[in-house]
Order: C-alpha cells, then sequence, then structure tokens
C-alpha cells in the first residue's frame, strides 16, 4: 500500500487523528530536516505521520538509533517501524513525550498540525519538548496558514523567538517552516 492510500484510508477511517489533507511534500520535509547534522546525538520528529519527515531527517546522515518518531495513528505508527528500522517509535501523543523519550534532544522536528490546537495543548506540546531539549536547540515546525504556527500566547510563555522559511509551493496545501528557540 503507497503511503497516500495508506494516509487517506486512515484520513477517513479516524479524521480525529488526521489533520492534513495529504502527506508532507518532499520540498517541505526536505527543509524541516535542514538543521539536522550527522553529530547530533538525539533528535524526536513529532507527529511523525507516514515517514516522509522522517525520509528527510536520516538523509541528512543521521544515525536512526538517534532518531525518536511519535505519532498518535497505530496504522503509521506500524509503518514508521517496518519503514525505518532502528528508529524508537512511540504511538502516544507529542505532549506524551516527556514519559519515555530521551532527554538531551538536538531537536524536535514537529508534522503537528499545531495552528487550530487551542493554546493550552500548543503549550503542552511545546512544553514536552522543550523539556526535553538541550538549551537552544531548534524546535522545526511546519504550518499551511498565513500566521505562525504557535500563537503569540504560547511564545510569550515559553520565551521563544521564531524565523521561517519561504512559502513551499510545492506541496499539497502550500506550507512553510517555522524554526523556533528559547532565548537564553
Amino acid at each position: 500500500m503507497s503511503d497516500l492510500s495508506l494516509f487517506l484510508g486512515q484520513f477517513l477511517r479516524r479524521p480525529s487523528e488526521i489533520r492534513a489533507i495529504a502527506p508532507t511534500g518532499r520540498a517541505t520535509a526536505a527543509e524541516m530536516a535542514r538543521l539536522v547534522t550527522p553529530q547530533m546525538e538525539a533528535v524526536a520528529e513529532i507527529g511523525a505521520g507516514t515517514g516522509t519527515i522522517t525520509r528527510a531527517i536520516l538523509a541528512t546522515g543521521l544515525p536512526p538509533q538517534r532518531l525518536e518518531l511519535y505519532e498518535l495513528n497505530a496504522a503509521f505508527c506500524a509503518r514508521l517501524g517496518e519503514r525505518f528500522p532502528g528508529t524508537r517509535v512511540h504511538n502516544l501523543p507529542a505532549q506524551e513525550m516527556v514519559n519515555v523519550g530521551r532527554q538531551g534532544l538536538d531537536a524536535v522536528i514537529s508534522g503537528v498540525p499545531t495552528l487550530p490546537m487551542p493554546d493550552e495543548l500548543q503549550a503542552a506540546i511545546v512544553g514536552a519538548a522543550l523539556s526535553m531539549m538541550k538549551p537552544g536547540a531548534p524546535f522545526v515546525q511546519i504550518t499551511y496558514g498565513p500566521l505562525p504556527p504557535l500563537s503569540e500566547a504560547v511564545r510569550a510563555r515559553f520565551g521563544l523567538s521564531h524565523r521561517k522559511s519561504r512559502r513551499i509551493w510545492a506541496n499539497l496545501p502550500p506550507a512553510r517552516v517555522y524554526v523556533f528557540r528559547q532565548s537564553p
């Protein structure tokens, strides 16, 4: 079964778990993985989906054993485990990563659609990630909307600054990637 078939099937069966209309495109995935290097000790991807971003992260040369994947959808987790041996796949929501994941993450790459979420859920996800990350490490977030994918209140609460990529038209829908960092 292709990634698109799996994605659409899960979108129809479990719409509350799948909030994007298609898997992330390759150009967007490459932009999201741009800051990952083979020297990093530990990286987490939250909302790993069918693995498009995972593939881009591993293409940077990061060894699979240093990558943890978090995904809410069980069918996607099974696919990720088959496709990316050596990675640690967790069938959990992103905000629960603090219960099972590694400390000292060099980066968190997020495919979780945070823009439509209430501030409390955004804060739970970002707070969990930041508690696991090294100081100053990037939190990379995809968005499809015109606004930053984390609310102003959440950014202020955690002291986050950001930079954004150009709009990536080769994605359905067109996307933008934000890199957030906590101020020292």
